[in-house]
């Protein structure tokens, strides 16, 4: 029989990891049975009695369940940071989100929430540059920043890409990124797009007079690829790289922390494929676990979502990302499932919002996020009835106006692009 490892009375130590689950058991099952199974699963236990577990190896490693709500269907379970490799992603994974996914006795399992001990954060290096790092890259401290994706996706030459880039700088954006499945395909080779990407912002730069940054995606087959381009990136004078985290996986994206801090490249984490872990609210893992491990490894700005626009996430989860990302320390918020944390060195991320967003939405979004946000549009700016660089301007102009208290319309009486921008969108 496996031994019991519900303990109500127990208290997460300093050096405990706490994890919180939502669990629904197979029919049959009780709810104290799956939740004392799963946490002898994620750690010490088996299937079986064994007798290579010995009562002082249980005593130093057993996992406490110190915390169940059977209505809710939550369970909070705390581990002791000896079960696990110091500064290593893949290895926490395995145990706390491994085999408990498949076992039998559970229908549904979702992995909503981590807490680390102060010690665990300790052997990761977290963001190089972070929010504030970004921001004095940019020397823009008071507005949030304007970015947008060259449109379309894929299918330009590196030359066309490299215009749209160029228009969209000259506008008033910020930074410019590719998407997350342009990487080296034949119609526009990595290379060539990132030299004449970088010449583009360069151009910009010197007609504008304000810094501008282009974010090359660096998703690559193999690791050692990923981190050529990256060095590629910094060889041409580059400061940014993107990469697609999920795709890559975490042993790549601790590669990738590794190399860049080195280079001194920022990196700009795009979060597509999430949801195919995330949005079922009933099994997966949260994507407030995926920002909190990908702050760890040190990414330096996140796709959080919206509230607005055209992807999934409802404001009280995109809040909580936004939380996450910005805070020092965070406390204890059930309803948001957000655990008790102290970041100790380890610097925020600067929350990105993308996804359908256009100018008519930026006075939401600055009610939303406030100042500490990169906005992200894509046909937001491409599709604007002039074209790129006045929907570029356009959403600069929108800014100005929220942060003004000047309603959309009324700025527009005297601001041609945006007046555009309303035309075709409100």
């Amino acid at each position: 029989m496996l031994k019991d490892y519900i303990d109500l009375e127990y208290r997460p130590k300093d050096d405990d990891f706490v994890c919180e689950y939502h669990i629904e058991p197979a029919e049959g099952v009780s709810f104290e049975a799956a939740c004392n199974h799963m946490a002898g699963e994620s750690s010490i236990d088996t299937w079986s009695d064994i007798s290579t577990l010995s009562p002082e190896m249980a005593g130093e490693l057993k996992p406490h369940v110190y915390y169940m709500n059977e209505e809710q269907q939550t369970v909070r379970i705390a581990y002791t940071q000896d079960l696990f490799e110091t500064g290593s992603v893949p290895q926490i994974l395995s145990a706390i989100a491994g085999n408990i996914f498949s076992m039998k006795l559970l229908d549904s399992l979702r992995f909503e929430d981590i807490s680390f001990p102060r010690d665990a954060i300790s052997g990761f290096r977290g963001p190089n540059f972070g929010m504030h790092g970004v921001r004095e890259l940019f020397g823009v401290n008071d507005r949030p920043l304007i970015g947008t994706i060259v449109k379309p996706k894929v299918g330009l030459t590196s030359q066309q890409h490299a215009e749209v880039a160029y228009n969209a700088f000259a506008g008033g954006c910020d930074l410019v990124k590719d998407d997350e499945n342009l990487t080296d395909q034949k119609f526009n080779r990595f290379e060539k797009r990132a030299l004449l990407t970088l010449k583009a912002q360069d151009r910009a730069e010197a007609e504008t007079g304000e810094k501008k940054m282009y974010m090359c995606n660096i998703t690559a087959p193999t690791c050692e690829e990923m981190v050529r381009r990256a060095e590629v990136i910094s060889d041409l004078g580059g400061k940014y790289v993107m990469i697609d985290i999920i795709p890559v996986g975490w042993t790549a994206l601790q590669s990738l922390r590794e190399a860049t801090g080195e280079l001194g490249l920022a990196i700009h984490a795009h979060r597509c494929m999430h949801s195919a872990i995330t949005r079922n609210p009933h099994h997966g893992v949260s994507m407030l676990v995926i920002a909190k491990l990908t702050r760890l490894i040190g990414l330096d700005q996140l796709h959080i979502g919206t509230v607005v626009g055209k992807m999934h996430g409802g404001r009280d989860e995109v809040l909580a990302l936004r939380d996450n990302c910005v805070l020092e320390h965070i406390h204890a918020n059930e309803a948001l499932h957000v655990l008790e944390q102290d970041w100790g060195h380890i610097k925020p991320m600067f929350p990105v919002a993308s996804g359908g967003l256009e100018p008519t939405m930026i006075p939401d979004l600055v009610r939303i996020f406030g100042n500490d946000a990169i906005m992200q549009f894509g046909g937001g700016i491409h599709a604007h009835p002039i074209g790129t660089t006045a929907g570029a301007t356009a959403c600069r102009q929108a800014i100005d106006a929220a942060l003004g208290g000047v309603t959309l319309e009324e700025y527009a009486k005297t601001h041609s692009e945006l007046e555009a921008a309303l035309s075709k969108w409100r």
